[in-house]
């Protein structure tokens, strides 16, 4: 196939202004947590002092994947022929970006995309094993560059990846082995080492950037579709105004609590069926199709949630995650309203250890106090609009449960008469010595009335 006949990529993609500065509010104290630690991806941080290894580093891996190419371009010296490829998409990439980046010349800002896209390209080829030749540099810090190639302010437009990798299918391999297709290599490095559950039916979406593709494969199409369903119903009434500003007086912005929750009105915390961070994507999908791994349920007391393992690794993927859902998607915070809920349970360490014995949490930090410590501080970072968010009627139902007189006075018969075996036992002898006495003082009246 011809580069000329390659679909363009307006046809494909229509993402503008999708790569930006987080909010200042969101990096208020955690500033490290957006800025790339290894490399630098797209103009935010080009030229970087600290970040000049790697940049020796991308051309070894364009010369690493060209191997033999019909035009004889083969080595990073023949840079200008390999970018005259790729001039025709420079104006769309740059509405991509809010800034407009005007220092960059247009050959120079096509030359960085095309680096920085052979440079993916390699990691997302090294993860999914498809390339046999090693680089010792990229295999020893594999881990944190892909933590950067995650960073909402290191990011170059999709589209111009998958131009980079289509081109790079036209070239015959002196090894005889194709490339997979685009979404197959993409896979591994969405699924790998992650705390969330894979959609691998969203790895094809029209995603502007690496990020938002690891955000759209992650949501659950199943909330998205209750979520827009909630607001197209309060739309519809006559008075939608008045409807959404009511939803906040019956809907509580906050709940207690889980060990205040579980002790003080019997609510139980079990694991669903699913968990958060397997990587057996599709063995987890449901009949429809659709991956529901922000679902929690709550129904007769109980509380069923995903499992979700935390890591001391995770903090910067969430932060940036809230700070694209914070700037793009104010309608749709999935990361965000889900991780507020978990704040909102999560208090203290006691909080922690019941929901690690109901299999809710799988903790691998040190502590169930660094735990706490975790949940709070991303927490901190999640801001939601009460009035339009997918768990205002868990919030209420939870609420409504929680205030019940007699679901607080039967918790606390269960915690006072049967929070253990022996406590058990012991009520069960005092009823049976009740009863006994009960049936021999019956048996010595019932003779005298009775002769």
């Amino acid at each position: 196939m011809e580069m000329d006949q390659v679909v363009g990529p307006e046809e494909r993609y229509r993402s503008r202004n999708s790569i930006f500065h987080a909010p200042a509010h969101n990096k208020y104290g955690r500033g490290s947590d957006f800025e790339p630690k290894l490399v630098s991806i797209g103009p935010y941080y080009h030229g970087r002092e600290n970040l000049k290894t790697m940049e020796k580093v991308k051309p070894q891996c364009m010369s690493n994947l060209l191997k033999q190419h019909p035009t004889g371009a083969s080595m990073p010296d023949d840079m200008h022929k390999i970018c005259t490829q790729f001039m025709r998409f420079e104006s769309y990439a740059r509405v991509f970006y809010k800034e407009e980046f005007n220092h960059f010349s247009d050959f120079d800002f096509v030359r960085m995309l095309v680096l920085d896209s052979f440079f993916i390209i390699r990691i997302i080829l090294s993860l999914s094993k498809t390339v046999q030749k090693s680089m010792p540099i990229i295999d020893r810090n594999i881990k944190e560059v892909r933590s950067d190639l995650l960073l909402l302010e290191n990011q170059i437009p999709l589209f111009f990846i998958r131009e980079v990798y289509d081109w790079l299918l036209l070239i015959p391999r002196t090894d005889s082995r194709a490339f997979p297709p685009f979404e197959c290599v993409l896979k591994p490095f969405i699924c790998i080492d992650m705390p969330w559950r894979i959609n691998p039916g969203r790895m094809s979406s029209g995603a502007a950037h690496l990020l938002d593709l690891y955000w759209r494969c992650s949501s659950s199409p199943k909330i998205n579709k209750q979520l827009s369903k909630f607001r197209r119903d309060c739309f519809q009434r006559d008075k939608p105004t008045e409807a959404v500003y009511n939803l906040p007086i019956c809907t509580p912005k906050v709940i207690a609590n889980a060990t205040a929750l579980h002790q003080v009105a019997g609510i139980k915390f079990e694991k669903s069926n699913f968990k958060l961070g397997d990587n057996e994507c599709a063995s987890k999908l449901n009949s429809e199709g659709n991956y529901d791994g922000f679902d929690v349920i709550f129904s007769n007391g109980t509380m069923r949630m995903p499992c979700m393992t935390i890591d001391s690794s995770q903090t910067t993927l969430l932060l940036n995650l809230i700070a694209f859902e914070n700037s793009v998607l104010p309608s749709m915070r999935t990361f965000s309203i889900y991780l507020k809920l978990m704040d909102e349970l999560i208090d203290s360490e006691k909080d922690v250890e019941l929901l690690q014995q109901s299999g809710v949490i799988n903790n691998t930090l040190s502590s169930h106090e660094m735990a706490a410590t975790f949940f709070n501080d991303i927490g901190n970072f999640c801001f939601i609009d009460y009035s339009d968010h997918f768990f205002f009627d868990l919030f209420r139902d939870v609420q409504k449960y929680y205030d019940s007189s007699w679901n607080r006075k039967w918790a606390s018969l269960q915690q006072n008469y049967f929070s253990s075996p022996w406590a058990v036992i012991s009520v069960f002898a005092g009823v049976t010595l009740l009863i006994l006495a009960g049936l021999q003082t019956f048996y010595t009246i019932y003779p005298y009335y009775n002769p």
